[in-house]
């Protein structure tokens, strides 16, 4: 690739990059926004502190969380 596209590439990477990061509309997070879901689900994970148990996005309201559902036959 030559020298040129690859500055190309990197400004439109850092363009991209800097149009999302906005500061967040406080004052009109729009409909949904702040919300949790409620729904729960037992921890199968048998290493977990709280395996066996029913776990809630609720319960990890004031840390960051992923959750991922997988399905498997």
């Amino acid at each position: 690739m030559p020298y040129k596209s690859i500055k190309s590439v990197i400004f439109l990477l850092l363009v991209v990059f800097a149009a999302g990061c906005g500061d967040d509309d406080t004052v009109n997070p729009g409909p949904g926004a702040g919300q949790v879901p409620d729904f729960s689900l037992a921890d199968v994970n048998p290493t977990s502190a709280t395996a066996d148990q029913s776990v809630s996005p609720r319960d990890y309201l004031t840390k960051v969380s992923a959750w991922y559902f997988g399905h498997s036959t």
